[in-house]
């Protein structure tokens, strides 16, 4: 397992996004919102883990049109069994994403991993995320730029963000809170069907 600040000369904070690099998906955004983020500071790389070849070779050359290629770092496909590794070495965590319905998967392990979360506010994020435990902007460069500042600039609110995001996970989201739940509909399923039962038996 690599060392990301290691292997990319990382001395600063780290955004990092993880997923397929499909347009949905907001890297256009991601791009944008952070050469806007550069232009206050310079305190701060980006890493995108994921993505094939060709989707990656464009959003490079989009990079190097917005003058990001030092602080941009594609790193490609990495085995999902060491997802957690490289999430534990980021500051904040990135959702740019701008259509969709479901929440990405990726969302349940971002805020798992105990991470400041950022996510576009929009129906696909807010199903799991609210300003308790994340933070949400709207989908435009300006707005999402400003989010991550906000994060980049508040290490206390980082914090505070990553611990809520893991302890929603935790309390109901998480295979023990699956079988909670799934516990307390069987007992409602029984007190039910025993007042069933009563009822009908006082019916007669």
């Amino acid at each position: 397992m690599q060392n990301l600040k290691s292997q990319l000369n990382i001395n600063n904070p780290i955004l990092m996004y993880v997923g397929n690099l499909e347009s949905y998906q907001g890297i256009d955004l991601l791009l944008e919102s952070f050469a806007l983020v550069l232009q206050q500071t310079n305190q701060v790389d980006l890493v995108i883990i994921g993505g094939e070849v060709a989707d990656i070779q464009k959003y490079q050359q989009k990079a190097n049109l917005l003058k990001l290629q030092a602080k941009v770092h594609f790193c490609g496909a990495r085995p999902t069994n060491q997802l957690s590794q490289y999430l534990a070495q980021a500051d904040i965590l990135v959702s740019p994403r701008i259509k969709g319905k479901n929440t990405p998967m990726k969302i349940y392990s971002y805020l798992d991993s105990g991470k400041a979360v950022l996510a576009t506010d929009l129906p696909t994020h807010t199903q799991v995320i609210d300003r308790r435990v994340g933070m949400l902007a709207q989908p435009n460069p300006k707005d999402f730029a400003s989010a991550m500042l906000s994060l980049i600039n508040n290490p206390r609110l980082r914090t505070q963000l990553g611990i809520r995001g893991k302890k929603l996970i935790q309390e109901k989201h998480s295979y023990q809170a699956f079988r909670q739940k799934l516990n307390t509909v069987y007992d409602w399923l029984q007190d039910s069907v025993s007042d069933s039962q009563a009822q009908a038996s006082w019916i007669r």
